[in-house]
């Protein structure tokens, strides 16, 4: 007779209960039973603790390193704000456990080096929460991008705009949203970025920057701009692809992703004679099998510890997205075109 092994559910610990960490428990619930022990809630603030073990019923904690002593997960998730993710991320690593932290992966360059050279020494996964990685609309790009669908890249616009948001105020747009396209963007186009230049404003937050206008220089030759900022009415999440061959068109809400072919005609604009022009050709609509993202990176983080392989974003590519970013701050307080110091080849 055959014994089948059972295999014990990722026991997970989830430290900061605000809107973003009450996001990662909802997902945790939703996961199917033995696959995931949500054994424990950290968070400071009284009224937030006690509602996150109110809904979702769990033992909720004070105090991190009490949880993580108390209740030995083997996961532990990091929503907290970003001027704390070294601490908590490193007491964990420290102690055994897996992480993921949400982006950016630290306040500093340093900090962050020295999170990746420890999950590295332990043999931990160090996962960093650039969902939109995991958006199923940029893993079709990515998929159509390698089938030399557009063929070379010529630039990568990505818009990243809405309200200004209360919620976080220890880091302006730049760490906070633009830090998802400099991701998105290394991954797509399977490229670093060289050199970059850029302009930032600070018009509402009281102590950042809120507006941020980037052009980057991939080392593919690709060229990327940035429009980010939290000053319009509107939510936009957008980024658009354009290359020999047309351009792709991708909603990261609504997860369309479009292509419209270049098609090239005779024009008799010209008086004598005609040019050659460019003009709208076939729209396709690619068909993307939706998902939540967040549910889609936990998946991946489940399958990295359970594997004892790298995730899909990995500590060291969290590090590369952080100091591009500290990168265009550079810029943008000096004025000057910047040679980025983003060595570690991380894809």
């Amino acid at each position: 007779m055959q014994v089948t092994e059972t295999i014990p559910p990722i026991r997970v610990a989830i430290v900061g209960a605000g809107s973003m960490g009450t996001n990662h428990l909802r997902v945790l619930r939703d996961f199917e039973e033995g696959r995931v022990s949500v054994v424990g809630v950290a968070e400071s603030f009284p009224e937030t603790r006690a509602r996150a073990e109110r809904i979702f019923h769990i033992p909720g904690f004070a105090d991190f390193k009490t949880m993580i002593s108390q209740t030995k997960p083997d996961l532990v998730v990091v929503v907290t704000p970003t001027v704390t993710h070294f601490e908590v991320a490193s007491f964990a690593l420290e102690h055994g456990c897996n992480v993921l932290v949400e982006k950016p992966i630290a306040h500093t360059v340093t900090e962050a080096e020295a999170l990746v050279k420890l999950s590295r020494s332990k043999g931990l996964v160090l996962a960093v929460g650039h969902v939109e990685h995991f958006n199923p609309a940029v893993r079709r790009l990515k998929e159509l991008l390698e089938e030399n669908t557009l063929g070379q890249i010529y630039q990568l616009l990505a818009r990243r705009m809405g309200p200004f948001s209360s919620r976080v105020r220890d880091v302006g747009v730049t760490l906070d949203l633009a830090t998802h396209d400099l991701d998105v963007m290394r991954f797509v186009t399977d490229s670093d970025v060289r050199t970059l230049f850029a302009q930032t404003q600070q018009l509402v937050h009281r102590d950042y920057e809120d507006l941020l206008l980037g052009v980057l220089r991939f080392e593919s030759g690709a060229v990327g701009v940035l429009d980010v900022n939290r000053l319009t009415p509107t939510k936009t999440r957008e980024l658009t692809v354009t290359g020999e061959r047309g351009m792709f068109y991708l909603n990261y809400i609504t997860q369309e992703l479009s292509f419209t072919s270049n098609d090239f005609e005779q024009s008799d604009w010209a008086q004598r004679g005609s040019v050659a022009g460019v003009s709208d050709g076939e729209m396709r609509r690619y068909k993307v099998h939706k998902g939540e993202p967040l549910r889609l990176e936990y998946e991946d983080i489940l399958r990295a510890i359970s594997t004892r392989t790298d995730p899909g974003v990995t500590g060291e590519s969290g590090l590369v997205a952080l100091a591009i970013a500290h990168d265009i701050l550079e810029s943008a307080k000096t004025g000057e075109v910047i040679t980025c110091a983003a060595t570690i080849q991380a894809k």
